[in-house]
């Protein structure tokens, strides 16, 4: 309608009407394209909204994990610490006592972290839509440190393998039952938190146990193997809670509990 208008003042010389159609065109387009912008950044807006909120929960499981690992391990370690001083004859602790410990010196767990909300904002390019620049710096610090990871990892450690292998497999069942991972319900951290904090007895042959011991505490390869499980896990705990802190998640969360 308007090209043919503006065609027709054209053949008639009428310019002011040319310049006024094409100042309609010109107002139209530009138009258009302010509600399209207005379109894309109130859509932006409320993408940006989603990621934040989807982002802020991530972090909350994050810090919940670290939590959850940092207990976990304590209690690892406390137990390395039990085990090496009743294997290596320095306290004089009873054998189910030394057994217990042993065992659970050498479990170790394991947790998804929950990235993929952050990985699709960089995927897509859009880690600019959130908002929060203090959310948006604590996700890329937290997302690109390997240090938990590393962690869980090295639970996986030759002292465990050593520990599998010595002791028969009908007492390693007992302690799994008697004073293995119990379940922790946490907020935050789906499926519950692992936990070996709590008392506990093991149900089984004392002659059994004490073969154990004996057999523990006469593979050097094992006591080699714990001691330098205790030290590295020692110093794990040192950095967890140190960066945990140097990360910003604490802050971030004004100290909530997440567990």
């Amino acid at each position: 309608m308007i090209l043919r208008s503006l065609t027709e003042h054209v053949k008639d010389q009428n310019w002011f009407a040319v310049g006024l159609d094409f100042s309609i065109v010109v107002i139209g387009v530009l138009l258009a394209m302010q509600i399209s912008n207005w379109n894309a950044a109130k859509g932006d807006r409320e993408r940006g909204a989603d990621y934040s909120a989807q982002l802020t929960a991530d972090l909350l499981a994050e810090l919940a994990t670290i939590d959850a690992i940092t207990d976990y391990y304590a209690t690892t370690f406390s137990a390395g610490n039990t085990a090496y001083e009743g294997l290596s004859a320095r306290s004089d602790i009873p054998h189910e006592t030394i057994l217990i410990n042993a065992y659970r010196a050498s479990q170790n767990i394991f947790y998804e972290r929950r990235r993929s909300t952050y990985d699709e904002i960089i995927n897509s390019g859009a880690l600019n839509l959130i908002a929060d620049r203090e959310l948006r710096e604590t996700a890329t610090h937290v997302f690109a440190i390997g240090l938990f990871d590393t962690v869980m990892a090295e639970g996986q450690s030759r002292y465990r393998e050593l520990f599998r292998m010595i002791v028969e497999p009908d007492l390693q069942f007992q302690l799994g039952e008697q004073c293995g991972d119990r379940i922790v319900a946490s907020a935050y951290v789906l499926g519950g938190a692992n936990s070996l904090d709590y008392l506990c007895e093991l149900n089984a042959d004392p002659e059994s146990i004490t073969a154990a011991v004996m057999a523990l505490r006469a593979d050097e390869d094992l006591i080699r193997a714990l001691r330098l499980r205790n030290v590295q896990l020692g110093g794990r705990l040192s950095e967890l809670d140190g960066t945990k802190d140097a990360l910003g998640l604490t802050s971030l969360f004004d100290g909530e509990a997440a567990r």
